[in-house]
């Protein structure tokens, strides 16, 4: 497990919490990567029609969920997005979009390992 992927002391957590159920692991991760990937579509929108407010709040949602996962580099990403939409500076966004599309391909990927290719929604990906 990469430390920079997924957060081993907090996904391990979450793992114990969730061990009298083992639906319950997968379907968070499942209900995750789904929310990710809409919110990282809503960050898209939000640069396309230059909405810093938008920009830091949905940026600021995934970044909250991402910890909450372990998720450290997307978690490192939206708070750079959320940065920026604060600072209402977007000059610098597209790119950081992408580092973070890229960064929860990569975490997808690592859940799908840890987890089972469960985890991953039927439908593509929104980002």
């Amino acid at each position: 497990m990469s430390e920079l992927v997924l957060a081993r002391e907090i996904f391990d957590r979450l793992r114990q919490a969730t061990a009298n159920d083992p639906d319950v692991l997968p379907e968070l991760c499942r209900e995750y990567v789904t929310e990710a990937r809409a919110t990282l579509g809503q960050i898209r929108e939000a640069l396309a029609q230059a909405d810093a407010r938008q920009l830091r709040e949905r940026a600021h949602y995934l970044k909250g969920s991402s910890m909450t996962l372990g998720a450290r580099d997307l978690s490192r990403c939206c708070a750079t997005l959320e940065e920026m939409g604060r600072n209402s500076d977007l000059g610098g966004a597209e790119p950081e979009l992408a580092r973070a599309i890229a960064a929860l391909k990569t975490l997808e990927a690592e859940l799908s390992q840890q987890v089972g290719s469960v985890v991953l929604p039927e439908e593509g990906s929104a980002a």
